[in-house]
């Protein structure tokens, strides 16, 4: 069936591990992990499993929802949301702060009850799902809560997003690209719209090697938000990607050959 897969994952886990007594650290997971099933829930998603400090769920099985994508859209937006919640309650209570990562995906997937004779569990694998997993990933890399494939943005056209950039995942030969949700169309402010405008014509230019053009809208980009990690990392890429001789062949896809 046709799907839409989430992973979310703690940052920052190992090290409150490090900090925090066993029993400590079990009851702030559950007080996590409440509050994002809650919310999963209320979106009419499937919790799949919790594996450590990741959950996994999915949209579209066993219950049909034909606007699987969306709903898994609006809880990771909520999802992100609650872990600010629950970090101002941790400054406050002098408790370490967590980070988040959230990757979905929409594909064809395999969903029924898999395992063994022993045990046996309501799950989905497939192709699309290990997309989802990688995409999880690259949050950290690119300085967002959350990245969402092509498949699922194309689903959800009342959003408006910010193209992350093309990526090659290890194990995929085919380039997807990666979108970050920036906010409902109708809930868009006029400066978000302009520097969503903006960075289109950054990305239109950094495809075409142009790197001078890149270099003076990222001046504008960075006026307009100076502290947004994603504007950094780009003005790194094209400081060294201008060393180097135009290049034909490149399709504008970044590589990634890790998990």
């Amino acid at each position: 069936k046709e799907l839409t897969v989430m992973f979310w994952d703690m940052r920052g886990f190992t090290k409150m591990s490090e900090r925090m007594e066993p029993v400590q650290l079990q009851h702030l997971l559950n007080d996590v992990f409440n509050r994002l099933t809650d919310i999963i829930r209320s979106h009419r998603g499937t919790i799949d499993k919790y594996m450590g400090d990741c959950v996994m769920a999915f949209w579209g099985a066993p219950v049909e929802a034909a606007d699987h994508a969306g709903l898994s859209v609006q809880s990771a937006m909520e999802m992100a949301r609650a872990v600010r919640r629950i970090n101002d309650e941790h400054r406050e209570k002098g408790l370490p702060e967590i980070g988040v990562g959230i990757g979905l995906n929409t594909g064809i997937m395999c969903v029924g009850d898999m395992g063994s004779q022993v045990r046996r569990s309501y799950t989905v694998i497939g192709d699309a799902v290990n997309l989802g997993s990688r995409l999880e990933g690259l949050s950290k890399t690119y300085g967002v809560d959350i990245v969402v494939s092509e498949s699922t943005r194309k689903l959800v056209p009342g959003f408006a997003w910010q193209e992350l950039d093309r990526v090659r995942v290890k194990g995929k030969e085919q380039a997807v690209a990666i979108f970050c949700p920036v906010a409902p169309v109708s809930e868009l402010a006029s400066e978000q719209l302009e520097e969503l405008k903006a960075w289109a014509l950054f990305l239109k230019a950094y495809r075409l090697q142009d790197w001078d053009r890149c270099e003076m809208l990222m001046v504008n980009l960075l006026r307009m938000n100076p502290k947004k990690y994603l504007y950094e990392l780009y003005q790194q890429r094209v400081a060294s990607m201008k060393l180097l001789p135009f290049d034909p062949a490149w399709d504008g896809a970044t590589n990634f050959e890790n998990k």
